[in-house]
């Protein structure tokens, strides 16, 4: 659900270049009570001691649930987000089990009154509730409540809200229009089968499947009316997220437009590599001419403890760092697949397609062939079928002793991003407008996560370079 809401169109444009800077200094501690009940307990320094205690409680138990310590780094902190707007089929039978749950949620401030609390029920598979409450006296009439309805389907989100401030009445939809979710074939089946070859024209016992299948688009709207100001109001946005067949790295471009407000934006983010990603983002007024430019990127830095995670036989891009000292090891490991691939009667050898080998420190056991997607310059993927396991599960050539896990480069490519072990990420954003650069740290120390950062800008006055925000916090769950 999380990359079908509307509001998380710009979510990696965001993380890339609007991050938080610490202020002050800040303590969170968080632990599991049972396994229905979480507890979060927050010290901050910013000239005043202040603090929170929060809970979050759910009617089914919690599973899978990391701390700290043990939890990726790349999945505790907010970066490029690869867009999967539809589950799989695994998620959508876990969601069948999670029907009629509820989760609550409450944090309280101190000193001070404020209290704001959440609730989610899960009325089907597909639609939920979600209320938002907030009680803070420096808030017309003390507080305020946000309803959310949301129907999440495989190509579409919409929700519908209301909130007691301003009576605001609120609509907001995105559909994804090319969803290769849809495209693809059942896991339990391999793909079909050609006997004709297109280029060549002789009859080939070959498998294809699409190429082009690994690209969204996506289109959203909302729209506001404010019953008591009488106030209407409407913005849209396009999403359009892809991922390279030679070298699967994903890049997403995002347009907003606001016309009564006469606002354009346009992103543009890109995983430059395992370990770096790049973002830029472009403001325009159509009313005021005003615009700006701001550009932020992230670098993640591997554990000293593990060596990086490379392509051990990247026939698509031997030119890439990752690569270009296995060289040797790729070309041996095509020779030892030609030799194992089956001969017909007419003693020729099967084509066999480039593959490429892939390790990572959860799978030394297991050899990845990858599928090089520009083997061929039609639309589809040729692929020997001695690469698929036979009708019946066996497999009688070199694949039978060491099994071999069959994926695009684009999946194999993800698989080093998640499965990279990352110790610490270095992020910078710049705005040419506000003449401002914002530099974070992020990174583990010991079982705690720790950030720290500092924003410079010019002062208005005499240029001078000043700091504007500087903190550090840390972070502790079990």
């Amino acid at each position: 659900m999380h990359d079908n809401i509307f509001s998380n169109v710009t979510a990696t444009s965001r993380a890339l270049i609007e991050f938080p800077i610490p202020q002050g200094c800040k303590v969170d501690v968080s632990s599991m009570a049972t396994g229905y009940l979480a507890l979060t307990f927050t010290l901050s320094n910013n000239l005043t001691v202040n603090g929170s205690l929060a809970y979050l409680y759910t009617s089914i138990p919690l599973q899978n649930t990391l701390g700290t310590r043990d939890i990726s780094l790349q999945d505790a902190i907010s970066g490029f987000k690869v867009i999967d707007p539809q589950p799989d089929k695994k998620s959508n039978t876990n969601n069948n089990n999670i029907n009629g749950a509820t989760l609550l949620y409450g944090r309280m401030y101190f000193p001070g009154s404020c209290l704001e609390a959440m609730m989610i029920k899960k009325l089907t598979s597909q639609t939920q509730l979600l209320v938002k409450c907030i009680n803070n006296p420096h808030v017309q009439n003390d507080g305020t409540m946000i309803v959310y309805l949301q129907k999440n389907a495989p190509r579409y989100l919409r929700e519908f809200i209301f909130s007691t401030n301003e009576l605001l009445l609120g609509f907001r939809c995105l559909y994804n229009l090319n969803n290769p979710q849809e495209q693809q074939q059942q896991p339990d089946h391999p793909p079909q089968t050609s006997h004709h070859h297109p280029q060549s024209g002789t009859n080939e016992d070959i498998a294809i499947i699409p190429k082009f299948d690994n690209s969204v688009l996506s289109i959203g709207t909302e729209i506001w009316y404010a019953a008591r100001s009488l106030s209407p109001g409407l913005s849209a946005s396009m999403r359009y997220s892809t991922r390279s067949t030679s070298t699967g790295k994903p890049l997403a471009m995002t347009l907003s437009v606001n016309p009564m407000l006469g606002h354009i934006s346009s992103t543009y983010s890109v995983k430059t590599s395992v370990a770096s990603t790049f973002c830029s983002r472009y403001d325009f007024n159509v009313y005021s001419y005003a615009s700006n430019l701001q550009v932020g990127f992230e670098v993640f830095n591997y554990s000293k403890k593990h060596s990086p995670n490379t392509f051990t036989n990247h026939t698509v891009n031997l030119s890439s760092k990752e690569n270009k000292s296995l060289r040797s090891q790729g070309q041996k490991a095509n020779n030892d697949f030609k030799a194992a691939t089956p001969i017909d009667t007419k003693g020729s050898q099967h084509p066999v397609p480039s593959v490429i080998a892939i390790r990572t420190p959860t799978s030394f056991s297991h050899n990845h062939s990858i599928i090089n997607p520009i083997e061929k310059l039609d639309d589809y993927f040729h692929i020997s079928p001695t690469l698929f396991p036979s009708q019946n599960g066996s497999q009688k050539t070199l694949e039978a002793e060491s099994p071999v896990v069959n994926e695009t480069v684009m999946d194999a490519f993800q698989h080093l991003v998640s499965e990279s072990d990352f110790s610490s990420v270095f992020k910078c954003s710049t705005s040419f407008k506000d003449k401002q650069v914002k530099l974070l740290w992020e990174g583990r120390a010991k079982d705690f996560l720790v950030s720290t950062g500092v924003k410079f800008r010019l002062n208005s006055n005499d240029l001078n370079p000043e700091v504007a925000k500087f903190g550090i916090s840390f972070s502790y769950a079990a």
